[in-house]
């Protein structure tokens, strides 16, 4: 009675064959490993029934049929079975940073890379297109001084001079065009000694001072020695003053000219009508030319700028006689 109950326990996977399964879905196999690879030891309630009896080889037959994998349930094949789609990896999160910029090496084509800054070799200056420095503009020039103001301790101081001299002379009013020109206190002398005309000339009091006596110390005592037979009756003047740069240029300084402060002299007229003309002598043997050298020189010791004909190209034809302050007291002398 037992061993029949044992054959019908171990023969029940048999006689349910795979038509009496459920048809919903496919019966789950063991695996082939598990099942040829198991150590385990036979059931124990087998073996507490019966020790002594070996299980039958019709017995082991229907046990590795009942194992076996059937045709209806086939195991799956990796090189035939299609694999599963291979999931696509999600975009990391924006952390809100901005791209950074990629390298001048590194931009698409198409793209030009940035120019690069002016380094020690570039200057700062220079332009993109021709690559060269700017030229660098000069500042313009400072405006000139405003008229200048007569010290009236000097200018009476000056005036009286003038009174010893014998200079007639009649003030006027006060010069002032702009660009620099002008003359705060201007006198027009009619006669710069007594005898010696000179039309009127306008002029600053210390200049028609120094004219005064440049004639009284230096020229009159050289005409009488050069021509002791002749007298000074009048001086033909150039200019005295005049609203102009030096040298009557475009450019450059304000004339002493325009402030009142020169006087140039074309000639010494001479009292039975004839002239000394003033003209380069530095070669001139005569008496005439010896004079007029004297006069010149003998000029610097009342002008702080004399001017000789024959000094520049511009001073051909006339002696350039002016007060112009320089520091330490320096003279210009030609």
């Amino acid at each position: 009675m037992q061993r029949s109950l044992l054959l019908l326990l171990l023969g029940l996977p048999i006689m349910i064959g795979a038509s009496d399964l459920p048809s919903d879905g496919p019966v789950p196999k063991p695996k082939p490993a598990e099942a040829a690879t198991s150590d385990a030891p036979p059931p124990p309630a087998a073996a507490a029934e019966d020790d002594d009896d070996a299980a039958s080889p019709a017995t082991e037959k229907e046990d590795a049929e009942a194992s076996a994998p059937t045709a209806e349930d086939p195991q799956p094949n990796p090189a035939t079975e299609p694999v599963s789609e291979i999931p696509t990896p999600e975009p990391k999160p924006d952390t809100g940073t901005e791209p950074t910029e990629p390298a001048a090496d590194e931009k698409p084509d198409g793209e030009t890379p940035a120019k690069p800054k002016p380094g020690p070799s570039q200057p700062d200056n220079m332009k993109a297109d021709d690559q060269k420095p700017e030229e660098p503009k000069e500042p313009p020039p400072p405006p000139p001084p405003p008229v200048e103001k007569e010290d009236q301790a000097a200018l009476k101081a000056c005036l009286a001079d003038l009174a010893t001299l014998g200079t007639k002379f009649k003030t006027a009013e006060r010069i002032d065009e702009g660009d620099g020109c002008g003359i705060d206190q201007p006198i027009e002398v009619a006669e710069a000694l007594p005898g010696i005309d000179t039309g009127g000339a306008q002029m600053r009091c210390e200049t028609a001072r120094a004219l005064g006596h440049w004639l009284k110390d230096t020229v009159q005592p050289a005409l009488r020695v050069a021509m002791p037979a002749r007298r000074i009756t009048g001086l033909t003047t150039g200019s005295t003053y005049a609203c102009r740069l030096r040298n009557s240029a475009s450019t450059g300084k304000t004339s002493e000219h325009a402030k009142g402060n020169a006087i140039d002299i074309a000639a010494f007229r001479l009292d039975d009508g004839s002239e000394v003309t003033m003209k380069p002598r530095a070669e001139d043997g005569t008496l005439e030319g010896a004079f007029q050298r004297t006069a010149s020189a003998g000029a610097c010791l009342h002008f702080t700028t004399v001017l000789a004909p024959g000094s520049d190209p511009t001073h051909m034809d006339h002696l350039h006689l002016d007060v112009l302050e320089r520091e330490s007291g320096y003279r210009y002398c030609r």
